[in-house]
Formats: structure tokens, C-alpha cells, sequence
């Protein structure tokens, strides 16, 4: 015969089976503009970097430029994501421009990846399965393609998809 501390057992079992914690699915954010200028502080190492490129009329470019923090939630310098809008910069229907994610070192600013998309962002909700994986992703959107960027612990990983 089964005893009353067996039976609290079995029912405790098979209640951790019920309960268990199963895959979930991300919830995904509305893509939003990123729109903002460029900060102040910003500007000049932008301007130095955009003439390294050899982009004709780096002020006005810098100043016409929009910029949102990247949230690197695995620590270390400032970063920023700056979408350089010029005309040498981006496709001809502006859709899609040089995306620039950076950090500033000694007043210059050093590119850690860089890339054409959209102007639309948003950011995930759970880590995805990439080794060192160290962020949430964060989602660039055009109108054909979608771009996507996590923090590992050996740097940036990024993987263009196209929206169906």
C-alpha cells in the first residue's frame, strides 16, 4: 500500500511536470524611427571620421545625421548608433544608409561595425542562441531587408535578413 508521504510526493512530481518552464516566444517592440541628432559631443569625432571616408561637406552631413545610445548591456565604453544621411551614403530611394555603431577613444570615433539599413529600430526581448552572446538584439529595419546585432564576448555579430 502506498503511504500518505509517497503520495505528497508523486503529487509533487507530477505538479513540477505541469508547471515546467517551457520555451517562450520573444515579444517583439513596434519598430520606431531613430531620429535624434547627432550629440554635441559626438559631432566633431563624426565630422573626422565621415572626412576619412572622403564624404564631401562632413558638417552638414554630421549636423543631418540621426543617432539613438547603444545599449550594450555587457558594459565598457559609450557607444552610438548614427545613421549618416548623405547622398554618397545612402541608396538612391534612402532606405537604406550607412549605419554606423562606434565608441569614442581619444576623441576620434572608432567604428565597432558598420552596415547599410533602415531607419527604423527595435530590440528583442530574450538572448538568442550565439555563442558568447552577451545582449539582446537590437533590429534595423528598410522596407526589403532587416538587420539584426548582438554583443558577444569577442565583439559584434550582424546578419542582414530579407522581410518578407
Amino acid at each position: 500500500m502506498i503511504g500518505g508521504k509517497t503520495i505528497r510526493s508523486l503529487l509533487a512530481a507530477s505538479l513540477l511536470m505541469f508547471l515546467q518552464a517551457t520555451d517562450a516566444i520573444a515579444i517583439m517592440a513596434t519598430p520606431q524611427l531613430f531620429d535624434a541628432p547627432v550629440p554635441e559631443a559626438w559631432r566633431a569625432p563624426l565630422t573626422r571620421f565621415l572626412s576619412g571616408l572622403h564624404v564631401s561637406d562632413t558638417m552638414s552631413t554630421a549636423e543631418a545625421s540621426r543617432a539613438t545610445v547603444f545599449r550594450n548591456l555587457a558594459g565598457g565604453s559609450e557607444m552610438m548608433i548614427i545613421r549618416v544621411r548623405h547622398k554618397e551614403a545612402c541608396t538612391v530611394d534612402e532606405d537604406e544608409c550607412l549605419t554606423v555603431i562606434g565608441h569614442i577613444e581619444n576623441n576620434e570615433l572608432i567604428s565597432d561595425a558598420m552596415f547599410y539599413t533602415g531607419d527604423k529600430i527595435s530590440y528583442g526581448d530574450s538572448k538568442p542562441r550565439v555563442p558568447g552572446a552577451q545582449s539582446f538584439p537590437i533590429f534595423f529595419y528598410g522596407k526589403q531587408r532587416a538587420v539584426g546585432v548582438i554583443v558577444t564576448a569577442k565583439g559584434l555579430v550582424v546578419s542582414c535578413h530579407a522581410i518578407p
